[in-house]
């Protein structure tokens, strides 16, 4: 009995490692080893609920380091706090008009010395001042597993802004943008080593992550939403997601912490 107990609350505590908003289990948690999770206490999260993300406090980033941010919407707050909290270098990437757009009002309103909404919000605003401002530069195109002009399909619900070119929602409008993989991307910047990477691109993970392994250009911080863990295009999603963090492992990389359908890797040392 007092084993029996005693795995329960082991169990119980391992569990309460991958718990997201509003105290709900991560449905990622069949699909990594949270023997290897980090404590809460070795945890930082950035950003608001909507957009935050969570990396080790034991990061290392500073203001040497080049941070990559794939998928923005109309909630840059992590990548602001990497910049305010760091000092890092932040490259943000999103071909999405509105991501376009609130990125463009964003500077207008910080330079005029104007308050601006994260995520149209009528109480949480950005903190970001304009000297900060500098070490943020936005890319209005795709990241992907290769350099071609990809449609990206709306979301059904036109007050939301993520697109997908998986066409995760299954709709039939969409905008045409160009795409690169990561290693172009950075050629084209004249980057040759990023320090933290962050995936939010609806569907199109996969692709990116696969690129990345078989090239061996994994960073030493892989941040992923796998989108699939919340609209699966089909039966087979499951599988999708356990080969590519499986994937992810083989390279490397350790799964340290998930919240939601977010996941946090380290490069093993």
């Amino acid at each position: 009995m007092i084993i029996k107990q005693m795995l329960q609350k082991a169990v119980g505590t391992l569990r309460g490692l991958a718990r997201g908003r509003g105290g709900r289990v991560s449905p990622l948690l069949p699909y990594v080893d949270y023997t290897r999770l980090f404590p809460h206490g070795e945890l930082l999260r950035l950003g608001t609920v909507y957009g935050g993300w969570i990396i080790p406090k034991d990061h290392g980033l500073t203001a040497d380091s080049l941070c990559y941010c794939a998928g923005a919407g109309e909630d840059i707050s992590f990548e602001c706090a990497l910049v305010e909290r760091f000092g890092c270098r932040v490259r943000v990437i999103d071909p999405t008009p509105r991501a376009v757009q609130h990125f463009r009002d964003l500077e207008r309103a910080i330079r005029s010395g104007k308050r601006f909404p994260m995520n149209n919000s009528r109480s949480d605003f950005y903190s970001i001042t304009e000297a900060h401002l500098d070490r943020l530069s936005f890319l209005p195109v795709g990241l992907a597993n290769q350099d071609a002009e990809l449609k990206f399909y709306l979301p059904r619900n036109p007050a939301h802004v993520s697109c997908s070119v998986v066409n995760l929602q299954k709709t039939d409008r969409y905008f045409t943008a160009p795409c690169f993989r990561l290693s172009s991307i950075m050629r084209q910047q004249g980057d040759r080593v990023i320090d933290l990477l962050k995936i939010d691109i609806e569907g199109a993970e996969y692709g990116v992550i696969e690129d990345l392994a078989a090239s061996e250009s994994l960073p030493r911080l892989l941040l992923v939403e796998f989108d699939e863990a919340h609209t699966p295009l089909d039966d087979k999603a499951p599988e999708r997601i356990n080969s590519h963090i499986a994937l992810l492992a083989r390279a490397g990389m350790r799964c340290v912490a998930v919240e939601n359908s977010n996941v946090t890797f380290v490069k093993a040392l």
